[in-house]
């Protein structure tokens, strides 16, 4: 055990190794006074402190503990420990050692790694260290030479740009410029010692380079997303987004993710349909986005996930801004678009308006259309939008939302869990769409409703997750609605979390979408006695406060980077 008397892990590490959810931890913790105790360090970017443990005293407890058989992986025989699991975790670190050192250099240690650096851009260059360490070798080699001649201060920038040079090779022309102008404030930034430590390592199996990436991109949603104006989409809801689009994989030729982040749904969808696959080819990928910093994380997510050669380029806020869908169509299309956005003054190109005009003020239906558009026949597609779509009594969005209904192209929607998102406090739904039918005609069809609201565990003050098994019972529900129907039966439901409507209902309650009318005992069934002109009033200032608090936050952003400059 003295191979790892030093070192120390955060409950989300043992979560990883164990291979259980970060709230099993808590509960453990809770329950079992035995559990051992934690030491309390300072955090990464300053802000407090963090607690953590001893590798060897909770390896030592995981080991009296036996995974439950229906907990246990196929690989797995009678008799495994968390122990057994937390163990080979801790051994394929050792044997490759990356994702040891990303968690070194992102947990207590970081601050004297990064020095004067913002969090952010420290983020950043570990993030793109990464992706070159693992999809560039001989990029990789010029970069650890050069850290191997280490002439403090001057070598790092040197090595930033040799870094720069690298992410160009990997991704295009244009994506190493963030880096580049990050360079010239390093101030005592270890630059050096984080490439040796890095180079140090050696994976023994290649997603060990996309753990540690998708590591290092939660720490960076953490900590820096806010501020940054980078707003990514947790693991959970990426997980939940991908079982849903998976599907028949075999069939799938093309995913697109028409506002793409970090590519964090476009990976783990991809994912998931390699499991499908078996192993087989995989589709083509796409994608746009807004800013040079997301599409070049997406760039390297992708990479790190086996597609190089995913194809990503500038995109915008709202899909009537650029050229729409035209021709080209797609059998998957995942998304988690900027929420409740402005429409252009000017609409370039709204020939996928099939439904209707939206509001000038909110291009979430303008979002829902374009989607719609983009989906070759038979395709479908998974959306994260605000609550407020589904309910949204302004008129445009009403006759939209009730056309969409009508034609068939709904067909689920999923209430996720308050607080699941560590950027926004919005209230968000997945919305399950698909091609349109060649007649057009939904009037006899019906939509499912999961309310998954009260889901999840609290992880922290501020922050709710989904552990594994809810993420897959809020799927089976989906999965047992499809046989059903595949069967010619009626679909039982799950009372409080279920439920198939006919379009019949929703055309009588107004065409509202939103899962709790239909499922909650606490919400009224009288969806019509709030006054529709208040509510609208109420949306449009609801939209117009976002509006006004994104474009605060580009301005203060812009300031920063004058100023860092």
């Amino acid at each position: 055990m003295s191979d790892i008397d030093d070192v120390l892990v955060s409950r989300s590490d043992i979560a990883r190794l164990a291979l259980v959810q970060r709230p099993a931890v808590t509960n453990w913790e809770r329950r079992h006074q035995d559990f051992p105790g934690p030491a309390v360090v300072d955090r990464a970017d300053g802000s407090g402190e963090i607690e953590v443990f001893r590798a060897a005293e909770i390896l030592a407890w995981l080991e009296q503990r036996t995974v439950p058989a229906n907990a246990r992986r196929p690989e797995e025989p009678a008799g495994t420990t968390y122990g057994d699991r937390f163990r080979a975790g801790l051994g394929r670190a050792r044997a490759g050692a990356l994702l040891q050192a990303v968690q070194r250099l992102s947990g207590p240690e970081a601050e004297r790694f990064r020095g004067e650096l913002s969090v952010a851009d420290y983020l950043t260059v570990l993030l793109a260290l990464v992706y070159v360490r693992g999809c560039l070798p001989d990029e990789w080699e010029k970069v650890s030479a050069e850290a191997d001649k280490d002439q403090f201060p001057h070598s790092g920038e040197l090595l930033v740009r040799f870094l720069a040079q690298a992410v160009e090779e990997g991704l295009g022309p244009g994506h190493g410029q963030l880096l580049l102008g990050l360079a010239k404030r390093l101030g005592d930034f270890r630059v050096a010692d984080t490439v040796r430590l890095l180079d140090g390592t050696e994976p023994t199996e290649w997603a060990e380079y996309a753990q540690a990436f998708e590591w290092l991109l939660a720490r960076y949603s953490e900590l820096a997303g806010r501020t940054a104006g980078d707003f990514f989409t947790p693991r959970a809801a990426a997980d939940l987004v991908s079982k849903f689009v998976a599907g028949d994989a075999q069939g799938v030729r093309s995913i697109h993710d028409p506002f793409v982040r970090a590519g964090e749904l476009l990976a783990a969808a991809l994912d998931g349909m390699a499991d499908a696959r078996e192993g087989g080819r995989p589709p083509e990928a796409s994608g746009a986005g807004v800013g040079e910093h997301p599409l070049a994380l997406a760039g390297m997510n992708l990479a790190l996930h086996g597609l190089p050669d995913a194809e990503l380029r500038p995109g915008y806020t709202a899909p009537s801004a650029g050229p729409g869908p035209g021709r080209r169509v797609f059998d998957r299309v995942v998304t988690n678009p900027p929420f409740n956005s402005r429409l252009p003054e000017y609409p370039v190109d709204p020939a996928h308006w099939r439904y209707g005009k939206p509001p000038r003020h909110n291009a979430n239906f303008d979002w829902l259309q374009y989607i719609v558009a983009s989906l070759a026949p038979g395709g479908r597609a998974a959306v994260l939008m605000p609550d407020i779509a589904a309910f949204s009594s302004n008129p445009s969005e009403r006759r939209i939302r009730s056309a969409m209904v009508e034609d068939g192209v709904v067909e689920a929607l999923i209430a996720l869990p308050s607080q699941l998102f560590t950027t926004t406090s919005i209230s968000v739904t997945i919305w399950l769409l698909r091609s349109p039918e060649p007649s057009g005609d939904g009037s006899d069809g019906e939509v499912l409703f999961v309310d998954a609201r009260r889901f999840g565990s609290m992880v922290s003050r501020t922050q709710r997750a989904l552990a594994p098994e809810e993420t897959q019972s809020i799927f089976r529900e989906y999965e047992s609605w499809q046989a059903a129907r595949a069967a010619g039966r009626p679909y039982p439901g799950t009372a409080g979390v279920s439920r198939a409507v006919p379009v019949t209902e929703i055309r009588a309650r107004d065409h509202t979408l939103s899962p709790s009318v239909y499922l909650s005992n606490d919400v009224p069934t009288d969806v019509g006695a709030a006054d529709p002109r208040e509510l609208n009033v109420l949306s449009e200032r609801l939209a117009e406060a976002h509006s006004r608090a994104r474009a605060a936050d580009a301005a203060v952003d812009e300031l920063l980077r004058r100023y860092g400059s």
